[in-house]
């Protein structure tokens, strides 16, 4: 008798993972346009390693480190391209920077700062469902928002991408990286919260 006795914490968690694997249907996009891929019907390794292209400088900025100084600027948009990822599978919707991805590459020596402005071309509404109840996500910001963080870098604060310092589409985040680290591979990624 005691196998089919429940306890309230277990009937709470239970009819908590039931509802929840009920909602969860309904809040994914319900495309049936899209056909399913299993990946292991995809051949592997058939496609060339993307070799992202180099950028180069839009003309030159005032360095905000020394006013006597003028430094590279690199003008980087994050916007909304169709990418392909495999050879058999039709391009996909990705968000980049520039239009490749990955986005391209900015070269400069060690020592030698740099300034980028990351503008924010993004669409206004995001093609995923956001949850509203992570913490960044509230209902009262914009769906869509970017934040870009040089992972690596010895920047300054107010360049170094903090997940609450995002931009909306239309909006540009200025960044100076002095680059005064040893020479490196760095990488800039999205850091937004929530999102």
């Amino acid at each position: 008798m005691t196998a089919l006795r429940s306890t309230r914490r277990a009937f709470l968690r239970n009819s908590s993972l039931t509802l929840a694997a009920l909602g969860l249907d309904s809040a994914l996009p319900q495309n049936s346009a899209a056909p399913q891929v299993d990946p292991s019907t995809l051949t592997p390794f058939v496609d060339p390693l993307p070799i992202p292209p180099v950028a180069q400088p839009a003309g030159q900025r005032v360095s905000p480190a020394d006013g006597r100084m003028q430094l590279p600027y690199y003008r980087m948009p994050l916007r909304e391209s169709r990418v392909r990822v495999h050879r058999d599978l039709p391009a996909t919707r990705m968000w980049t920077i520039g239009d490749s991805f990955p986005g391209a590459t900015i070269e400069t020596a060690s020592g030698q700062g740099i300034v980028v402005d990351w503008v924010n071309q993004l669409p206004p509404r995001h093609f995923l469902p956001i949850d509203h109840t992570l913490e960044g996500a509230g209902a009262g910001v914009p769906e869509v928002r970017a934040v870009i963080h040089l992972h690596g870098g010895r920047t300054p604060p107010e360049s170094d991408g903090y997940p609450e310092h995002w931009t909306a589409p239309g909006q540009t985040q200025s960044c100076f990286y002095p680059c005064n680290q040893p020479a490196a591979l760095l990488f800039a990624h999205d850091h937004s919260m929530g999102i």
